[in-house]
């Protein structure tokens, strides 16, 4: 990560309530620890559906220093100051943070337990699958900068 740990605890994409995480290579997860069964879920699908994805990113990630940051954010509130009013209807957002991506994922609804799961469990399919399809995008034009650029030699006439 370019952007050091100081950096991200400070930005607006933080929330103090995240107290757990996951790191494989360039991707980075932050969650808080009642999300951990969802997370996980998200976390072993992207291994099994985003392969080619996923290690053009790590490439990308080496070269650069930079990562894609998964933010799974605990309350419908916190998910909307970190992407701002204009996200009410969306699950999730994605944005660039200087040369990492932050993608910012919505908690289910409050309710009842009974009544979340019973939410959850009509829309994780659809979901997830556009999460996975928003991933696949952001990872195969993913493009931060390298910190060694190769040099352009020009010839004068």
């Amino acid at each position: 990560m370019r952007s050091s740990y100081t950096k991200l605890m400070q930005s607006k994409y933080f929330n103090p309530a995240f107290n757990c995480a996951i790191f494989d290579g360039p991707v980075r997860i932050y969650f808080a620890q009642p999300q951990e069964e969802s997370v996980l879920q998200v976390y072993f699908m992207i291994q099994k559906e985003l392969g080619s994805e996923f290690a053009l990113a790590k490439d990308r990630s080496k070269a650069s220093g930079a990562n894609i940051l998964i933010m799974a954010y605990p309350s419908d509130e916190s998910f909307e100051l970190a992407f701002g009013e204009g996200s009410q209807d969306s699950q999730f957002e994605v944005q660039r943070w200087d040369e990492d991506v932050v993608v910012g994922l919505r908690s289910p609804k409050a309710g009842t337990q009974d009544q979340v799961m019973a939410d959850l469990n009509a829309a994780r399919v659809t979901e997830l699958a556009k999460l996975m399809d928003v991933l696949r995008l952001t990872m195969k034009n993913w493009r931060p900068v390298e910190i060694n650029p190769p040099m352009v030699s020009m010839q004068l006439c």
